[in-house]
């Protein structure tokens, strides 16, 4: 087994939503409500281990990216990188710690400065943080390009000069220079072309096997994040409701919700129902506070799942489900505990 390198321990996040304009207008006095973006979201990865996090808009997925850099400060919970918590540095120390922690984006042209060229954009970051001497800078970053495969000619010249698969090439060069341990890539290529979203997928799997890098792969779609990650965890309402590893096909998966994702998922032909689609400001406002936050649209609903929240259960090897329709003789009676590789839960 490699060793441990990230280990997310009941990390929580909760934003609060104030009453809108046409509230206001109206003269609607409704209190802000307060709704939780990530709920007691519990994950491991081991050095060199991909994790796949799929879920629809407002499912929590963004918010655990930027959790994990601390772009945004959770409410509770630790987040342990080699065993320090990130959640307690401050200052030099916590910039240091961030640096291998990197994150590819959704859009490539607006994570890159239109004014910098790929020189200076890939350049400073050696710079900054000092990974070798001035003199090696350039030299660093042909090699860079190379390794997500641009040529040198483009080191003079601008984003906007670039096709939106070439600007996301770019952006990962940008992040490998920091030399990071874990590489997140936060629908990395739901913004580019089908053919285009291939050739980005392929260089994410060279750039794993050739670096030894952690990868934690978001996206909504379930079969885009099954061709990076052997094992995928899928989260809904900010939670993780099931754990699909490796040994097990998509369409097998226990979780309805699981379920409604493999058959809205873009394909050649439809194989199943279309899932119910929210926008995420309308996922996070009707999601129940108390029971399954998926049985509102849920098939399998029944009245346990109003009353009470469904733990996750160890129902395979490496499988763990969310759901109260799991039948019983299935799953373990016990929550999911820290030997699986993947998710850790503290009882």
């Amino acid at each position: 087994m490699a060793e441990l390198l990230l280990n997310v321990e009941h990390l929580s996040k909760s934003y609060t939503h104030e009453r809108g304009l046409f509230d206001a207008i109206r003269g609607r006095h409704a209190p802000p409500t307060t709704r939780p973006a990530l709920d007691d979201v519990s994950l491991s990865l081991h050095v060199g281990e991909t994790l796949g996090i799929v879920g629809e808009s407002g499912s929590g997925k963004s918010t655990l990216a930027r959790c994990l850099t601390l772009l945004e400060q959770p409410d509770g919970g630790r987040v342990l990188l080699d065993g320090v918590d990130l959640t307690r540095l401050r200052g030099r120390e916590l910039r240091d710690q961030r640096r291998r922690i990197q994150v590819v984006f959704q859009d490539p042209y607006s994570s890159l400065n239109p004014r910098l060229s790929v020189r200076d954009a890939i350049g400073e970051v050696l710079i900054v943080h000092r990974l070798g001497p001035r003199s090696e800078v350039q030299t660093r970053t042909v090699k860079l390009l190379d390794q997500v495969g641009l040529s040198e000619r483009a080191l003079d010249r601008f984003p906007s000069e670039f096709s939106g698969g070439q600007r996301q090439r770019i952006c990962i060069a940008r992040a490998l220079a920091a030399e990071p341990a874990l590489l997140i890539a936060d629908e990395a290529v739901s913004a580019l072309d089908v053919s285009i979203q291939a050739q980005i997928l392929n260089l994410f799997v060279d750039l794993r096997e050739q670096l030894g890098l952690a990868m934690l792969f978001i996206s909504h779609n379930l079969h885009v994040v099954r061709h990076v990650a052997p094992h995928v965890a899928v989260m809904f309402g900010g939670r993780i409701v099931e754990l699909v590893p490796e040994t097990m096909r998509l369409e097998d998966a226990e979780h309805p919700y699981t379920r409604s994702l493999y058959a809205a998922a873009p394909r050649l032909r439809a194989t199943g129902p279309a899932l119910q689609e929210m926008v995420a400001a309308d996922l996070a406002a009707r999601l129940p506070v108390v029971g399954c936050p998926f049985r509102d649209r849920c098939p399998r609903a029944f009245d346990r799942c109003a009353m009470e929240d469904p733990a996750l259960l160890d129902v395979g090897p490496g499988h763990l489900v969310a759901c109260h329709a799991v039948a019983p003789s299935h799953a373990s009676e016990h929550p999911a505990q820290t030997s699986n590789p993947i998710y850790r839960r503290t009882v």
